[in-house]
């Protein structure tokens, strides 16, 4: 059971998280964190060294001269359309409420000694959802119809800073999950045929990362992230319009894989970033409830079935005389959700594509380096689901063969929770800010890389 305290910081966390937006690929948003990253496509996994590498590769830490505290304030704002359904009543084409999400990031870090750093850091590291308002073709219903799910991380860290300059670390993972799930129908009378609202912890997870600098213009990275599995629970609710007790869910936050490099020309640097998401562990997820009305809610399979996807991040900066940095950057997100289980709720099943830039500016003030940045991200992509992604048997050919990709258990018929075919996009946009402060005192023999906003 979870502790007072526990609650205390879910509730707390998940205020300030706000209304998650429309997901990534998987549960990952790609256009995290923070402003100096965003600004060059997101990439840092061979250069992150602040309290943001507790994101991108713990590593990152061990680049600290004494001492540094990182701010961040990612809000993203955006809306997605897709064709929801309720007892197969698909409302076509419809486009989602406008979502404002207060994403943030903050940390800090400190070396121990020459060799020894530690950080630690919270920030929502994934989320889905969206907020529909719409009125059914066959009735005279209004429907208010939302999911909410965030992903919300507090993670310590250490890193050791090796001889050949190899940095390696690792960040234990506390996922703390929250998702609400409403349905209310209004017309001569109000349903809620969905009211949901689940929390639990995950505690399974780390990331452990390495970067190495062979030469001053050169770095490299590589990071491993573990799966988060977290157990969500309620004490009551509603589910297909029925009274239920003790609701629960088994979320799965996938493990990802990613490497980096960046390389300094005189005052360009150039970054890239690619990262294997292992979505194929989310296959489904069961709601199991006890009966509390006078009917018995059977469990409710939500199908995903994703795949697996290769993120792509390319970054360069140019960096003027008065400590001014200009950036861009691209990021290419593939294909997760399955298409013949779309939800309305979530990035169309096809790839996304966004367009990133960026200002820093930095300065120093006697033993103290500060830093500022601004970045703003642009996340678009579009895709239309067929009659024939959801015909469990018929083929475009016309053949009635069952599909060989789907298991017989798996019928798109029988998705309660999926959408219905339509065309179906996402369009976000990202502003991002962030402000970094350094304390330089302690001081070692390393080589500097020209993208290093630390004097070391």
């Amino acid at each position: 059971m979870m502790s007072r305290a526990a609650r205390f910081i879910l509730c707390g966390v998940a205020l300030l998280a706000g209304a998650p937006v429309a997901l990534a690929g998987g549960y990952d948003t790609p256009i995290l964190y923070n402003a100096r990253h965003i600004g060059m496509g997101g990439t840092g996994i061979a250069f992150a060294n602040d309290a943001s590498s507790l994101f991108h590769n713990p590593a990152g830490i061990a680049h600290v001269g004494f001492a540094s505290i990182t701010a961040n304030f990612s809000p993203l704002i955006g809306k997605i359309q897709a064709s929801p359904a309720i007892d197969g009543d698909a409302v076509v084409n419809t486009e989602s409420d406008t979502t404002f999400a207060p994403f943030f990031m903050v940390g800090g870090t400190i070396r121990a000694t020459k060799w020894l750093s530690f950080g630690v850091a919270a920030f929502p590291v994934a989320s889905a959802g969206a907020e529909f308002n719409y009125r059914l073709n066959s009735s005279s219903q209004n429907v208010f119809d939302k999911t909410r799910l965030s992903f919300i991380e507090i993670t310590p860290g250490i890193a050791f800073d090796l001889p050949g300059n190899l940095k390696i670390g690792f960040g234990y993972r506390i996922d703390i999950v929250s998702l609400q799930r409403q349905q209310t129908r209004s017309g001569a009378t109000e349903v809620k045929f969905y009211d949901l609202d689940l929390k639990g912890v995950g505690y399974d997870g780390f990331r452990v990362g390495l970067q190495w600098q062979p030469i001053p213009q050169l770095q490299l990275g590589f990071v491993y992230r573990h799966k988060v599995t977290a157990d969500i629970k309620g004490t009551e609710g509603r589910l297909l319009g029925q009274e239920v007790g003790d609701p629960k869910m088994t979320f799965t936050l996938p493990a990802k894989i990613g490497f980096g490099a960046r390389g300094d020309l005189g005052p360009v640097g150039f970054a890239v970033d690619v990262e294997l998401g292992l979505n194929s562990q989310n296959v489904n997820q069961t709601v199991e409830t006890t009966q509390k009305g006078p009917i018995a809610v059977p469990p409710i399979v939500n199908e995903f079935r994703w795949s697996d996807a290769v993120t792509a991040r390319f970054g360069v900066e140019y960096r003027l005389d008065f400590g001014m940095q200009v950036r861009a950057g691209y990021i290419f997100d593939g294909k997760t959700s399955n298409e013949h289980f779309p939800t309305a709720f979530g990035t169309p099943p096809a790839p996304t594509h966004s367009v990133t830039a960026g200002l820093g500016y930095r300065g120093k003030l006697r033993n103290m380096s500060y830093e500022v940045n601004l970045a703003y991200a642009y996340r678009t992509g579009k895709t239309t689901i067929t009659s024939y992604d959801l015909d469990p048997y018929t083929s475009i050919d016309g053949s009635k063969a069952f599909k060989t990709n789907l298991p017989a258990s798996a019928n798109p018929y029988n998705c309660i929770p999926c959408s219905k075919a339509g065309d179906y996009s996402i369009n976000l946009h990202g502003i991002y800010v962030d402000f970094s402060w350094y304390w330089d005192t302690l001081k070692e023999e390393k080589p500097a890389a020209a993208g290093d906003p630390q004097p070391n």
